[in-house]
């Protein structure tokens, strides 16, 4: 789809609508809730009713004697529309008009203590995302939940409770097809659930979850959170390297995420020393340009370290590995991908991958199943891999 910048008035005008007719959904959706709270309060199978002869036979009565009136459907209504009306509070659209990020609008609720409620994200390439906030202090199931519907309609939510996140396919009531908890190595799978590649799936696991990970990413610089997608392979086989599966997407803490990547930290001191060398990206050609300058000034930094389990700018075959060789692959070589940067720890079997970002865009959904499974297929030992974006602060 077009940047917004090139839009003429036309499709500025259609997404607008689009966004407002996501609100009424959101807004709906949460009528529903409310309407099913309220009936659960208010309807008691076990309530007597008025014997049948009677003017008002088979209503419902309170049964006794002083007991208040029985709400009528038109009193549940009424109630229902008050409580609404207090409930969820919804702001503005916020519209991208820099047409570098992955969304193009979003719009958020929040409740009357100022908590936020839902969110609902339109992205430019079709899709979408409907996130879902638990009240805080009231337990639940889940403290937050994603539902991401791909622009071909196939849905998968993902619910994270504390540290454990279920993915269901087909929204918020599918099948559970994966459910993991993330440790201090990266993402532990639940054995026994349905792996998330089953061909009874209508929906994709991997596509939806990496568009998640690029909102959720966009994300980091505004409370110092990070994003992590993890990856573990499908039948573990040091000596023949299988397909990935990917467990877990979320925000973690700087020390959940270092804990995982010990690396983490060093990674963002050379990338922040590496654009502050490459200094204003207004003085260069272009964006394309100034992120070249930053990721070679990246690899030299990395270089002298002289850590052969920490390396910058490493090719890697996109689908096939030889795990005799002990070559490594010349830039552009045909079928490779190049990882900006990756940490290795034998011990573990642990995996962490780092794809710099000097600009606003991140990853794409092919790239970074792309970037994991070739740094996978290309390593030996691995049990986990974890996919982490980094930025310049400046």
């Amino acid at each position: 789809m077009p940047d917004l910048l090139h839009r003429s008035a036309s499709d500025s005008a259609r997404w607008r609508e689009i966004v407002l007719l996501r609100r009424r959904l959101v807004s709906l959706k949460a009528q529903m809730r409310l309407l099913r709270h309220q009936l659960g309060r208010k309807y008691n199978p076990d309530q007597p009713r008025v014997p049948a002869g009677n003017a008002d036979g088979g209503q419902w009565t309170s049964g006794g004697g002083g007991g208040g009136p029985t709400p009528t459907g038109t009193d549940v209504l009424a109630d229902l529309g008050s409580a609404f009306s207090a409930a969820l509070s919804f702001g503005d659209v916020v519209a991208d008009s820099s047409g570098e990020e992955s969304w193009a609008f979003y719009q958020e609720a929040t409740r009357p203590d100022g908590s936020l409620a839902e969110r609902a994200i339109v992205n430019r390439d079709g899709s979408t995302i409907q996130s879902e906030f638990a009240e805080p202090g009231r337990a639940g199931d889940w403290d937050e939940r994603h539902t991401v519907t791909l622009p071909d309609g196939g849905k998968t939510t993902f619910e994270t409770s504390g540290r454990t996140q279920t993915i269901r396919d087909g929204g918020p009531d599918g099948e559970v097809v994966s459910r993991s908890t993330w440790t201090e190595r990266g993402p532990e799978p639940e054995a026994t659930v349905q792996q998330a590649r089953s061909p009874r799936l209508r929906g994709d696991p991997t596509s939806a979850a990496t568009i998640l990970f690029g909102w959720l990413a966009s994300r980091d610089q505004v409370d110092g959170q990070r994003t992590v997608m993890g990856f573990v392979p499908r039948d573990y086989q040091p000596s023949r390297p299988g397909q990935l599966e990917l467990p877990f997407v979320g925000r973690l803490s700087q020390e959940e995420t270092r804990n995982a990547c010990h690396l983490l930290g060093k990674v963002q001191e050379l990338t922040d020393r590496a654009a502050d060398a490459a200094g204003d990206p207004r003085q260069f050609s272009s964006m394309a340009t100034y992120g070249t300058n930053v990721h070679v000034r990246f690899k030299n930094f990395v270089e002298d370290l002289h850590n052969l389990n920490f390396r910058a700018e490493r090719s890697f075959l996109k689908e096939a590995a030889d795990p005799t060789s002990e070559d490594e692959l010349a830039a552009g070589y045909p079928r490779s991908v190049r990882v900006d940067g990756y940490e290795y720890r034998p011990q573990d079997g642990t995996l962490c991958v780092y794809d710099l970002k000097a600009g606003r865009r991140g990853l794409s959904v092919r790239r970074s199943d792309i970037l994991a499974t070739a740094a996978y297929l290309g390593m030996r030992d691995v049990r986990r891999v974890i996919v982490i974006e980094v930025r310049p602060y400046r």
